[in-house]
């Protein structure tokens, strides 16, 4: 149990030697946490001859997996989305695993001798240890909120372990209903003292109080902590999470007020739904005008992914989401048919903002299909496991409402490209399997159930064991980034790119350090060893940044025309900055084209910036300069 529990611990891991360290540690915590959990899992399934029941909801997750695999393997250039790869190996070796455990729970699960519902002890823990974690990430930003603790961003006061607000806030979103629902079910445990009494005979005395007193205990307490900092994160998706996935918990409650209430009234149904449709047009509204800009930013987001999507039904590959969308983002623009507003909110977004749009545009309309099957088997586990009495403790209602909520939150936002909600939405899904469907008997498989357990458990440690083979350079190169990012931020940019030269093979999935080795080719006049890293770095960016630097490195190899096509692509993809027509402008002084440098000089005199800054009034005073 103990190795699984670290596989959920991911989420607390920084490391201060690693660059990237708030993200590259919680990776190589994951890989590490995920050889023991395979190893533990082999030993365990030998020793207990345990067997294994595949159901339909394992099926969508391996056949969602592998379709995922073959989208990127199709591409031809899995360099590019090799971290994410590993990952997506990791995490279903992690569901694999996690069934594993559980199906072995039928052997030696304490049953009720009063009753027919069972106490079932492994998801009972894998629940505590998840409300733990949002307790322990609550306080913590809390602390950085008070100034006790520093933040991880230095534009962010809060963010918990994470990068910034917006995925700290989302999975407090997620523990929320877990919590919820051990706390508003107390009722139903101190009326039915008999029945708890004779489920917990049989448990030792620690886990008695445990379960009696200190889950409710530790549950109100997390409740509190995360009602209290989840409003200073100012994120309106992990709001409207909180409240999808309480209002689960809180549908099949019957010692919350509020349903006494609309008893004895006996309010119509028609006010009720009027007044509820009035309320959630007030909220949807409130929140749109809270950050409008932000809002219309995500709007352009979904509806140029959904041009994407049309454009690629059969997917970019896993990680390409980022070009494909600056392609067709800079076609839209191009076009002439944006609005100003459009222009103005416009982004370079890494992530689509919604999760399943981003899995369409990257694996293919067929891989979705798979995700939203797997869910639907997942949801329907969790429906039959709640059976008869959905307020009890035991009953996977709370893990219901903390799986809407991440799925909530991931129409949003970005739950999936942050590392510890797939893991948390791995758990969800393997608990939701405890009494699937045995698609070895509706296929009429007659191999041994025991054979098909030692043979899951062996291809888990087998691919984890070649994993952390491959993984350990990669390792060492973080590492390496991290000391020669010194020359970099120094802006000793020859010795950064010498430093960086053999970290490349690497490391040439990260944005940040491809950006970084770029630019240092480039400030060190090696303008065409610049483009090359540069143009791997656009297979996974739209950042419009790659394409001032490649332009300024054509120009400076007096490639004009290719130095213009990049340039006008970085004025398409953000439409807003200034920086490309500035470039244009003494692109077209350089070449003695007059019309085209007056016409990129009023651009960038004429056009209104987002952030007015003393670069702005020093590219307008040269522009000026050239207009007269």
């Amino acid at each position: 149990m103990t190795p699984v529990l670290l596989a959920l611990s991911t989420v607390f891991v920084v490391s201060k030697e690693l660059a990237n360290g708030v993200v590259s540690g919680k990776y190589f915590w994951f890989y590490g946490s995920m050889g023991l959990v395979s190893m533990v899992t082999l030993a365990y399934s030998f020793i207990h001859k345990q067997t294994f029941r595949l159901s339909l909801a394992d099926l969508f997750a391996v056949l969602f997996a592998g379709s995922v695999f073959l989208s990127a393997l199709s591409t031809g250039d899995t360099s590019a989305n090799a971290t994410k790869l590993t990952l997506l190996a990791l995490l279903l070796v992690l569901y694999l695993c996690l069934r594993l455990i559980l199906e072995g729970e039928r052997g030696w699960q304490i049953k009720s001798a009063m009753t027919g519902p069972s106490f079932r002890l492994v998801p009972f823990t894998f629940s505590l240890f998840i409300i733990l974690t949002g307790l322990i990430e609550a306080v913590w930003g809390l602390l950085q909120l008070y100034g006790f603790k520093s933040s991880q961003h230095a534009l962010f006061k809060l963010t918990g372990s994470f990068f910034n607000p917006g995925p700290y806030a989302g999975y407090l979103a997620a523990a929320f209903p877990l919590a919820l629902h051990y706390l508003v079910n107390i009722g139903t445990r101190m009326t039915q003292m008999r029945r708890i009494h004779a489920d917990l005979k049989f448990l030792s005395a620690p886990i008695r109080v445990i379960r009696v007193i200190g889950v409710p205990l530790i549950a109100g307490v997390t409740c509190i902590a995360i009602i209290l900092v989840l409003p200073a994160a100012m994120s309106r998706a992990s709001w409207l999470a909180t409240i999808a996935g309480s209002a689960v918990v809180v549908s099949q409650s019957k010692w919350l007020p509020i349903r006494l209430i609309f008893r004895r009234w006996r309010i119509k149904s028609a006010m009720t739904t009027s007044i509820v449709v009035l309320l959630l047009l007030a909220t949807i509204t409130g929140l749109y005008y809270l950050k409008k800009d932000s809002a219309d930013g995500r709007l352009l987001i979904w509806k140029v992914s959904l041009t994407a999507l049309t454009e690629h039904p059969f997917g970019v590959g896993l990680g390409h989401f980022p070009s494909a969308y600056g392609d067709v983002q800079a076609a839209y623009f191009a076009s002439g048919k944006a609005s100003e507003t459009e222009e103005y909110v416009a982004g370079n977004p890494e992530y689509g903002f919604n999760e399943f749009l981003q899995i369409g545009i990257e694996s293919g309309i067929v891989s979705l299909l798979l995700f939203i099957g797997m869910l639907v088997f997942a949801f329907r586990g969790f429906i039959r496991h709640c059976g008869r009495d959905p307020q009890s403790p035991d009953s996977p209602l709370g893990a219901i409402g903390s799986l809407v909520a991440l799925l909530v939150f991931a129409c949003f936002s970005y739950p999936f490209s942050v590392l510890p909600f797939p893991i948390v939405f791995v758990f969800l899904l393997a608990m939701s399997n405890f009494n699937g469907t045995r698609m070895t008997r509706m296929m009429r498989i007659n191999a041994d159930e025991k054979i098909i357990s030692a043979i899951i458990s062996v291809i888990c440690v087998i691919s984890v064991l070649f994993i952390l083979y491959r993984q350990y350079p990669v390792y060492k190169a973080y590492n390496q980034w991290n000391k020669s990012r010194m020359y970099y931020q120094a802006g000793m940019y020859k010795e950064a790119a010498q430093g960086y030269e053999p970290l490349y093979p690497f490391l040439n999935d990260q944005i940040q350090f491809l950006f970084e080795y770029g630019r240092s080719l480039s400030q060190s006049e090696q303008p065409e060893k610049s483009n090359d890293v540069l143009q791997q770095a656009t297979k996974i960016s739209c950042d419009p940044m790659l394409y001032n630097i490649m332009g300024k490195n054509y120009q400076a190899l007096k490639e004009y025309d290719l130095a213009e096509q990049c340039l006008l692509k970085s004025t398409h993809i953000v439409p807003n900055r200034l920086y490309p027509y500035y470039l244009l402008m003494k692109l077209y002084v350089e070449t003695g084209d007059e019309q085209k440098a007056r016409d990129a000089a009023g651009i960038v005199i004429t056009k209104e910036p987002k952030v007015q800054s003393q670069a702005v009034r020093e590219m307008r005073e040269e522009a000026r300069k050239i207009t007269n």
